[in-house]
């Protein structure tokens, strides 16, 4: 805590204290979102900073109503809200009043406005913890049938108590997220605080904001204070929560079916039928300020209206957690533990120090050097390189034509291509990796269930582990055979099948791998009867398999309407644009000439083209896969789409 958070407790503290009883619900939230302040601390910060953004507010209301009030007088007011005469011949207005009327109207909406904000700043702080936790819980209900196997495995095979699975659970954060820190909560309870099992799994259910978990941690308290069979119980939960997942599934699906005609109707279709309307009311109006209001719509709320589209899409349809990278460190052999090692000098530090500077070097040389292999791996450096680029050529473009001296239509008509192209350097590099890099993952997850399921087929015949996946390598496993290939032959140079799989897993860096692998790295050290253990997890890895394709096939059906409806958007928009304005600016017939200046619309109804074309490429993306950077290249297709019509035949 800051000194401004201990000055904010300081001076509401006292007064907060008697309306304890109060914030129960808030200080239950605070523990389910694990906000570590005490509930009197954040509700004096939150007025604190509530009071201080109201006085920032109140501040600049005040300086803009000594400018919007100048020279203000009570005829105006009445002249402008149409009062009727028969009040103001009923009120008079005192001189005072007259006097000051601007400077008061300034004070009312400093007021105003000192009360809007810090409403708002207070409403938006008090949320946030309860946001918090509801974002907590999903991740937790995504994740819980995946962590239910995971113990249900391990404890199958026998040898390790309920302890020590959930011990095993909680030290992979990296696979199971905000649920195996849940775990570990439960764990920390009870190494560190010296509470017994049951009062752990007591408090780790009362803090955590999963109701299924909450309903997981209350049922494993009763199996283990009655000494039933913890085994059958985890098996039941674990089919449980999969039929769960399913239901939930098709709920996600159905939701974001609605959430795509929301989109097209109030994103696409709205504004186009606005446009037109604008279009029509300047025409029969030239001066009712139809034009700006075209502004407003084109660079306001169309692109302001999809990116809160896009973070209520994010927010409602919960996608799944992104766990943290799991950090891989190479491990001493104790093979000579009893051997005395002569400890290490100032020069052999030196040179230890030495080593791992050249180290990083190397590595930092080995990328540079090789960057098409460092941008497959990781494909956002792409960005290191079209960055610049595309910035280099904007600069370039906006240095050579100069079009300061211009107006806003004349350095729009100039800069407009330069704009579209530097757009298609900077994304093109990230889109051709980015899908280099999914369709790599798309593959090798396919061939995990196939995998998987052979391994335990092979395995079930009394076959030792490591020699199923030998064998099972020599098979065709398309793009896992080369992966496979390098675990055997870790497995040959006296490497041990945990730590030649924990590799493997690092290698492939796809989620359902991960998890896969991990699980039975674990359960091999833990058991000898592995192949239950393959079995199940080759029954999860197919589950998730084919909800990904049940999402990608409904999905592609919207996606498909998204590109139909902003196909239908961009005719609409070109042919006003190429044959109903120039008929009425007199291009074309001069007889009827409304003084239209086509080339201000012409501009406005391209770049709403293009800016409609981002947007709708982002949200197909993130619907039909779930990720925003796979929308970047719908929003090129329509982007060019747009740019070829406008350019070319127009």
């Amino acid at each position: 805590m800051n000194a401004l958070d201990s000055f904010a407790f300081r001076i509401f503290g006292g007064l907060l204290l008697k309306h304890e009883d109060q914030f129960s619900h808030l200080k239950v939230t605070l523990r389910q979102a694990q906000i570590q302040v005490p509930v009197l601390h954040f509700v004096s910060i939150s007025i604190f900073y509530s009071i201080i953004a109201g006085i920032f507010g109140g501040l600049g209301g005040l300086v803009a109503g000594k400018f919007i009030f100048r020279g203000i007088t009570p005829e105006i007011i009445v002249s402008t809200l149409h009062v009727s005469s028969r009040i103001t011949r009923r009120f008079e207005t005192p001189p005072l009043i007259v006097e000051y009327l601007p400077f008061l109207l300034s004070i009312l909406a400093g007021l105003l406005i000192f009360s809007l904000v810090a409403s708002i700043t207070w409403g938006f702080i008090m949320i946030y913890p309860s946001m918090k936790a509801d974002s907590r819980k999903r991740a937790i209900n995504q994740v819980m049938p995946h962590a239910t196997a995971y113990l249900y495995v391990l404890n199958r095979g026998g040898g390790m108590t309920i302890f020590d699975i959930m011990k095993s659970l909680s030290e992979r954060p990296h696979l199971y997220g905000t649920t195996a820190r849940e775990f570990g909560n439960i764990i920390r309870d009870i190494e560190c605080f010296g509470k017994d099992l049951q009062r752990a799994l007591w408090d780790g259910g009362d803090r955590t904001p999963s109701e299924q978990l909450r309903d997981f941690v209350d049922g494993l308290i009763s199996i283990v204070s009655s000494g039933g069979d913890v085994t059958l119980y985890l098996n039941n939960k674990m089919e449980l929560y999969k039929n769960n997942a399913n239901k939930e599934h098709k709920r996600f699906l159905e939701t974001l079916a609605l959430l795509a005609e929301v989109y097209i109707t109030v994103f696409v279709v709205g504004p186009l039928f606005l446009m037109t309307v604008l279009v029509v009311m300047n025409l029969l109006d030239p001066g009712g300020g139809g034009i700006n209001k075209l502004y407003i719509l084109i660079y306001g709320v169309i692109p302001f209206g999809t990116l809160i589209f896009l973070i209520f899409l994010d927010m409602l349809t919960g996608d799944a957690e992104k766990m943290p990278a799991e950090k891989l460190s190479l491990i001493k052999p104790d093979s000579f533990s009893d051997v005395r090692v002569k400890p290490p000098t100032k020069e052999d530090l030196e040179l230890i120090r030495k080593i791992n500077f050249i180290e990083k070097i190397t590595r930092v040389k080995n990328t540079l050097l090789h960057p098409i292999s460092a941008m497959i791996k990781t494909p956002k450096y792409a960005f290191i390189v079209s960055a610049p680029l595309a910035l280099g050529y904007l600069a370039y473009a906006f240095l050579k034509g100069r079009p300061l001296g211009y107006g806003f239509i004349e350095i729009g008509s100039a800069l407009d291509d330069h704009l579209y192209f530097s757009f298609l350097f900077l994304l093109i590099p990230f889109i051709i990796f980015h899908e280099l890099e999914v369709r790599r993952i798309r593959r090798i997850e396919d061939q995990i269930p196939e995998f998987l399921k052979r391994l335990a087929s092979i395995n079930g015949t009394g076959i030792l582990l490591a020699d199923a996946i030998a064998i099972t390598a020599q098979s065709n496993m398309g793009s896992l055979k080369s992966e496979l290939g390098r675990v055997v032959e870790d497995m040959r140079w006296n490497s041990n099948l945990v730590d030649a799989l924990k590799r493997f897993e690092s290698r492939i860096r796809t989620k359902l791998t991960r998890r896969s692998m991990s699980l039975i790295a674990r359960a091999s050290e833990s058991t000898g009867d592995i192949h239950q253990v393959i079995s199940t997890v080759a029954e999860d890895a197919d589950v998730q398999k084919q909800l990904k394709k049940e999402r990608a096939a409904e999905m592609l059906i919207y996606v498909f309407i998204i590109y139909v409806t902003f196909f239908v958007f961009l005719v609409i928009v070109y042919v006003l644009a190429a044959f109903f304005l120039p008929a009425l600016s007199g291009a074309d017939n001069p007889a009827m000439s409304m003084g239209v200046n086509l080339e201000e619309y012409t501009m406005l109804f391209f770049h709403a083209a293009l800016l409609q074309g981002l947007g709708s490429g982002l949200v197909a993306g993130k619907m039909g896969s779930g990720s925003l950077p796979s929308g970047f290249k719908h929003s090129i297709v329509l982007m060019t789409l747009s740019y070829v019509l406008f350019v070319v035949f127009l």
